[in-house]
This record gives C-alpha cells, sequence and structure tokens, in this order.
C-alpha cells in the first residue's frame, strides 16, 4: 500500500471518531447527569434510607429516626374484608420515633442477621426482655438465610413480630439435640415436660397474645423429641410459625414452604399444621389471615396423626378463624387412626370460621378421616365453613386415586353434647362435597349451594371467576389476586422438590405497600431534588406511577422545565446507579419507605437520526 493511500485511510479512520465523539458529547449534554455511573453513598443519597445500628445495651439493631416501615394490622382486618371504604388498606405505616422506648412500636427492636435471630432468641429467654416479649415490637428488616448456620428457636414469645415481607430461609432442625433453649447460662435441650416446657415445636415453639405477621419461612423439622401431655390432652405439637397457640394469637400474611419428618410424639400420637401445629386450652381467639402453606409430611407407622396444611388441632374453649388462605397438603403417610385436612385437622370443643380458603390435599394411603378442607369434629363446638374451594385425593399412583370429601371428612366422634355444623357455599372436585357423619341429624346443610367440578383446572379457574366477579360471598378481589389464582394447579401438580412454590403463586399474598418520595438526580449524580410531588404517598404493586400525564400541575411543570428535544422522561427507578431499566408501574418486591428516581432518555426519533449501525 503506498503512503498516500495510507494517508487517506487514516484520514477517514480520524474523521470517523471525531464524529463519534460529537455525538456522544451531544448525547451527553441532553441528559440531566453525568453518563458515567455515579459512585453513590446510598445513605446520603436516599434520604430516607434504612440504617440498621447496633443497640448498645440490648444488642439487637435500630432503625433511624424517620424511617418508614409497613405492617398487616389486625385491627383493620374486618372492614377491610367487608369492603369498607373508609378501609382501603389492611397495613398500616409506622415512622421510627427513637424518644420512644425500646421495645415500642415507634422503636421496634429490630433483626437483620443470623447472629440478631439468635441474640432476639437469647434475649426472650434470659429475660432482658421481660415476660417473652408481651407488649414489645420486634421487625424483620432482611431476608436470613441459615443456610449451615445453626437455628435457635423462640421457646416462649408473648409479643408481636413483623417480618416486613422478609423471609426466614433454610430454617432447619433435627432431632432432639436441635431443639435448645438459653437456660441462663448455656444451651439446653427444651424440656419436654412442667412449667418450662413449651409443649410446642416451632420457630416460635409456643405463644400467647402473640401476633406474627408479614412472615416468610422455609423450614425443614425432623425427627422430633418425646414429650409428656400438656393438660390431661396430648396437644404437644409441631408448626412452621408457631407450635402450640395458647390463646389470642395472631397470624397474618405468613406464607411457608415446609417439610415436617416424624414431629412430636407423645404415646404414639402426632399433631402438626403447616402454620400453627395446635391451640389450646384458651378462651381466646386465633386467627390466621392471608396465609399460603406448601407442605409435605412423611409420618409412618403412628397410632394416631393430626394435621392440617394451615392448622392442627384445637381443643376446649378456642374461638379459631381461618380467613382467605390458600394451603396445598401432601403425605406420605401411614397409621391406625389419623385426621387429615387440607385447612385444618381435628376440631374439639372449638367454634370455627372457615372463610374463603382454597386448599388441596393429597395422601398416599387410606385415611376415613380426612378431606380436602377439614377432617373431624369432635361435638360441643360449633363449626362454620363458608365459600371454599377443595380439591382432595387419595393412592400413591394415578391409577388407584380415589376422591375424598372434598369440603368435610367429617366423623362426629361423640354422641354428648350438642354440634351445630353449617356449610355454605362449598366448591370441590369431589362427589363428597358435603360432609360425612355418624350423626347425619347434626349437619345443617341447608342453602349448600355447592358446586362439584371434575378437575382441578375446573375447580381454580372457577376461583378465579369468582375473584373476578365482585358478586355477594365470592373471593373479595381486595385480597385474592384474579391471575395467580388459577395458577395454583401450577404448583398444586407439583412434586415438593420443584422449583415453583405456593411463595411464587400464592393468590392471597400481600406485599405490602410503597410509600414513594420521588426525586431527580443532578450535580452528576451527586444531589438530588424535588419533584413536585408529595412524598409519602403510598402505592400498592401495578399501581400506575406518575408521568407527563399527571394531574399534579406541579410535576407537569416540572418535567416541561426539564424537557427538551433531546431530553424526555423514561420512567423510574430505585436503583440510583441508572443501570436498571426504568418503570411506569410499581413492581412487585418494593414496600415501606421508598425512594424513585426519575429517569431520563432520548426521543427515539432522535436516536434513529443519530444513532447508526456504522458507530457500533
Amino acid at each position: 500500500m503506498n503512503s498516500k493511500t495510507l494517508r487517506a485511510k487514516y484520514l477517514k479512520f480520524a474523521i470517523l471518531i471525531i464524529s463519534v465523539c460529537f455525538i456522544l458529547g451531544a448525547i451527553s449534554a441532553c441528559l440531566p447527569f453525568n453518563v458515567s455511573v455515579p459512585k453513590l453513598d446510598n445513605d446520603t443519597i436516599n434520604n430516607t434510607a434504612m440504617t440498621i445500628t447496633q443497640n448498645s445495651t440490648d444488642g439487637l439493631g435500630e432503625f433511624n429516626n424517620g424511617y418508614s416501615y409497613v405492617y398487616t394490622d389486625k385491627t383493620k382486618i374486618d372492614k377491610y374484608r367487608a369492603g369498607a371504604s373508609d378501609t382501603p388498606y389492611d397495613i398500616t405505616i409506622v415512622k421510627v420515633d427513637k424518644t420512644q422506648s425500646r421495645g415500642s412500636q415507634e422503636n421496634p427492636y429490630v433483626i437483620a442477621s443470623v447472629d440478631d435471630w439468635t441474640r432476639f432468641a437469647k434475649n426472650l429467654d434470659d429475660g432482658s426482655i421481660a415476660s417473652y416479649g408481651s407488649g414489645k415490637y420486634f421487625v424483620l428488616a432482611s431476608d436470613i438465610d441459615f443456610d449451615g448456620k445453626t437455628f435457635y428457636p423462640v421457646r416462649f414469645f408473648n409479643g408481636t413480630f413483623y417480618g416486613m415481607g422478609h423471609a426466614l430461609k433454610n430454617v432447619s432442625v433435627d432431632g432432639t439435640g436441635g431443639w435448645v433453649y438459653w437456660n441462663g447460662s448455656a444451651y439446653a435441650q427444651i424440656p419436654t415436660s412442667g412449667a418450662q416446657s413449651p409443649y410446642g415445636y416451632g420457630i416460635f415453639c409456643s405463644t400467647t397474645g402473640a401476633v406474627v405477621a408479614d412472615l416468610i419461612l422455609e423450614y425443614d423439622f425432623k425427627n422430633m423429641p418425646s414429650t409428656s401431655a400438656y393438660s390431661s390432652r396430648a396437644v404437644s405439637s409441631t408448626g412452621g410459625v408457631i407450635g402450640l397457640s395458647r390463646g389470642d394469637d395472631t397470624v397474618l400474611n405468613c406464607h411457608v414452604v415446609g417439610r415436617i419428618t416424624s414431629p412430636i410424639v407423645y404415646d404414639n400420637y402426632m399433631t402438626s399444621g403447616g402454620i400453627v401445629g395446635a391451640a389450646a386450652y384458651s378462651t381466646g381467639t386465633l386467627m390466621l389471615y392471608r396465609c399460603s402453606a406448601e407442605i409435605y409430611a412423611d409420618l409412618k407407622a403412628r397410632t394416631c396423626i393430626i394435621m392440617g396444611g394451615i392448622l392442627g388441632d384445637t381443643y376446649r374453649g378456642n374461638i379459631c378463624k381461618v380467613y382467605d388462605c390458600v394451603a396445598d397438603f401432601r403425605a406420605d403417610i401411614s397409621g391406625a387412626y389419623m385426621h387429615l385436612g387440607g385447612i385444618a385437622a381435628l376440631m374439639e370443643m372449638s367454634t370455627w370460621y372457615v372463610e374463603n380458603n382454597l386448599s388441596n390435599l393429597s395422601i398416599t394411603s387410606t385415611c376415613a378421616q380426612a378431606g380436602g378442607a377439614l377432617a373431624s369434629f369432635y361435638t360441643g363446638g360449633s363449626y362454620n365453613l363458608k365459600n371454599c374451594y377443595n380439591n382432595g385425593e387419595i393412592g400413591s399412583t394415578e391409577n388407584n386415586k380415589l376422591s375424598l370429601p372434598a369440603a368435610i371428612g367429617s366423623q362426629v366422634l361423640s354422641t354428648s353434647n350438642t354440634t351445630a355444623i353449617n356449610v355454605n357455599q362449598v366448591k370441590s372436585t369431589s362427589s363428597y362435597a358435603t360432609c360425612y357423619s355418624n350423626y347425619p341429624d347434626r349437619l345443617n346443610v341447608a342453602g349448600l349451594g355447592r358446586t362439584e367440578h371434575n378437575s382441578i383446572s375446573s375447580l381454580v379457574i372457577a376461583a378465579e371467576n369468582s375473584v373476578r366477579s365482585n358478586a355477594l360471598d365470592s373471593l373479595p378481589s381486595n385480597i385474592w389476586d384474579a391471575d395467580k389464582t388459577s395458577k395454583v394447579e401450577t404448583y398444586w401438580d407439583k412434586s415438593y422438590t420443584g422449583n415453583e412454590t405456593i411463595l411464587d403463586y400464592s393468590p392471597v399474598r400481600n406485599f405490602l405497600m410503597a410509600f414513594i418520595n420521588f426525586r431527580n438526580l443532578n450535580n452528576g449524580g451527586n444531589s438530588e431534588e424535588k419533584v413536585g410531588l408529595e412524598d409519602g404517598v403510598g402505592y400498592v404493586v401495578g399501581d400506575k406511577l406518575p408521568d407527563e400525564t399527571s394531574s399534579v400541575s406541579a410535576f407537569t411543570t416540572y418535567l416541561n422545565t426539564k424537557a427538551n428535544t433531546n431530553h424526555v422522561f423514561k420512567g423510574w427507578t430505585d436503583d440510583p446507579t441508572g443501570e436498571s431499566e426504568p418503570f411506569t408501574e410499581l413492581p412487585s418486591g418494593l414496600f415501606g419507605d421508598v425512594t424513585l428516581y426519575a429517569v431520563w432518555g432520548l426521543p427515539d426519533s432522535y436516536v434513529n437520526s443519530n444513532i447508526k449501525t456504522s458507530l457500533s
């Protein structure tokens, strides 16, 4: 190649480089902050960032002043379920005020690590938090993974625990040596009898007056220890969230995936529940609301097995309410005397309200007292089942599967006292959509209005249509997600080891509300400014976020001031680095106090005219 040709080639290359630099410079001039990714300290940029510091006295975390968190509020549930116009949400926001007493709702104990959880359980037992947390508030501020770590259960808990939608993952307890507590000087086995025994096993073994809300749990409990009887009855029990409820406990918006293998044994009896093991000897109320459970049980050669997908046994005096819950309970099981229910198992001398639930029970062996929703009743109580969608089947292979009583496989166990069993609007996949009883004259099935379905697909589609109908006694659309309701078949058809779980598809899970502060970054991303929108306005997943069509004049004025022919508003992001794609609707996973940042870019017309393939 001669020198003249070479010089011409270099000149063309230089012109191309200059052109590229010119266009890139024009692009950067259009942006409200520098093209380079800003190096940010999130706690200084986000004026509402959640910063957790350790309290020197109790060793647990605490939030900064002004931070807001949200929780499902038990005082709002009745009105929210009824669709009251003055109760648009079933959650409440709390703004942190560290001038309030330690452990108050405004200044809660904060748990954000494995060490925090260990300290939390220890503090309750050594008396640092008196009366097992009664009147105190605890907040889970992040997911905690116990994979390869020791999990210490809370032996007694009487306080309030807000999960904030976070998860306790890979919680595993195996054998007698795994259930231990701090006895004041060392870890020791949890007593199986006497005043120091909780008579229950779970992440919270025994509770009284407790609230557990907005918690996700993945657990594996196996080889449970033997115990003595609790009072005159063998109600020692295993549950994912609560082992034994002793009265006035509330479990709200909690969702679990669990495995129970050979749980608690008393005289060869076993009582278990996916979320709560048992409730007994109380005149109080146990409420479960908006909960989901996917449970697998491997239970062999027991005299008596009592287990429910949501709740196991209730005994003497309890009022139990199970509202708007979803369960998938599968069991490989054998025994002489069993009570198995998709929602609950054995109801004894209690008052029950089971409303708006969707459940599946699938077991591999013969079991007379089993039902897709409920198993068995004992006389002396009042039992009410309303607007439930249930599937039940039995058999180890497709060829020998038989339909269970998909509503209630009820065998009333005593002729004493009087039992009122009211069944209303039951939908099932079984021809046995009502109850079976030794004493049919005690069943009130007037107005049963049952609908039978010949497949799970038909059942869940009917549930989806119920949500969309907004009719009287339909599944309420303010609680149930219609799109996810019809997808429950997806995880019902999968084995326990499948990748998708109820955590992905639960139609009742509330991802909580985000309270949004809208900002724009400037000065190369080193500072931020308000954009004319009110701070702290609540949004739920899927809500449309403000844009150039917003009715807020201060915001549209702001956008018009910033905009020009080569500079347009594209949406919002929670990532101040600008590396994430902008969104125009609130995505899932954002809740509590959140700052969103404006995203700016070039109009398509400018990009199409100036950015050429040859510049790549």
